[in-house]
């Protein structure tokens, strides 16, 4: 489903604050966190195959076990009552509440991993409704650049290359939602509002100033630092030029590819090629 802004869902601060609260009890998963450069990317399930809490590796739950509500949820009332309203729960496969902060997502595909499952256990439609962020929480689609506002409900294209960046030392935390593509009568949330042709509204985008010519010099000028044990960093830096510089379309795996091409160590442009086909092109689980 086409990334889009569907409305809005209100959030009742008192329960909200309450229930997060209570988060810090819970155990975080950090898988998937090798996505991210800077931190963890932190996430528990509310609502797994099984009802099982699990390690957070959607490809490790037992997809022949009915999807259900986790013993983490029954610990937080009002999110579980947030799911139930918005949610279709006859399709609804995993829910997870995510947290991240001064961190970038490497640009990817999600699903890739998840091939081999029937289309009934399979993840394939994702939402989110951010429940805590603020004006330096950014998505990125394409060469768009956009935000996600708090009690939001959005469709997230996960097929598509898609990136994350979280420049604050507060929190982000977010529900995301994973439904399975399987016939139905009622939409996947109650929410009403827009559909897939909307997309992202123009006054969600993120107007970026066009790269300079010396933007480009001084991210290029990172070759003569970038070997296997600087390409973390390196990557962090020009994911965060693309989110406050446009430099077209592509902008982060084509500069990568560049600044390693211009390396002295012809083995780290083989990894940040090995890197685009893991986690843009395939990857097993």
């Amino acid at each position: 489903m086409r990334t889009h802004y569907v409305g809005d869902t209100p959030l009742d601060d008192a329960r909200l604050t309450e229930d997060l609260a209570q988060t810090d009890s819970l155990t975080w998963s950090e898988a998937y966190s090798d996505y991210v450069f800077g931190g963890a990317w932190k996430s528990c399930m509310l609502f797994a195959r099984g009802g099982d809490a699990g390690d957070g590796v959607v490809t490790h739950y037992d997809h022949e076990r009915p999807a259900a509500f986790t013993p983490f949820a029954d610990r937080l009332p009002y999110l579980r009552e947030l799911i139930e309203d918005v949610a279709d729960l006859d399709r609804l496969n995993f829910v997870r509440l995510a947290k991240v902060q001064n961190s970038v997502i490497i640009p990817h595909r999600d699903l890739l991993e998840l091939s081999e499952l029937a289309d009934e256990t399979r993840n394939a439609h994702r939402m989110h409704i951010p429940l805590v962020t603020n004006e330096d929480c950014f998505f990125n689609e394409g060469d768009t650049v956009y935000r996600m506002r708090r009690g939001e409900v959005w469709f997230l294209d996960a097929s598509e290359i898609h990136s994350v960046a979280v420049l604050s030392s507060q929190e982000r935390v977010h529900l995301m939602f994973d439904f399975v593509d399987v016939p139905s009568s009622k939409p996947l949330t109650t929410v009403r509002g827009a559909g897939p042709d909307a997309g992202i509204p123009d006054d969600r985008t993120v107007k970026r100033p066009p790269l300079t010519d010396a933007e480009h010099a001084g991210l290029m000028a990172l070759a003569d630092i970038l070997t296997p044990e600087t390409v973390n960093e390196v990557f962090s830096i020009v994911i965060k030029r693309h989110f406050r510089s446009d430099g077209g379309e592509n902008f982060v795996w084509r500069t990568m590819t560049d600044i390693a091409r211009a390396a002295a160590d012809p083995a780290v442009l083989a990894h940040v090629e090995e890197l685009r086909r893991h986690y843009t092109l395939e990857r097993t689980a």
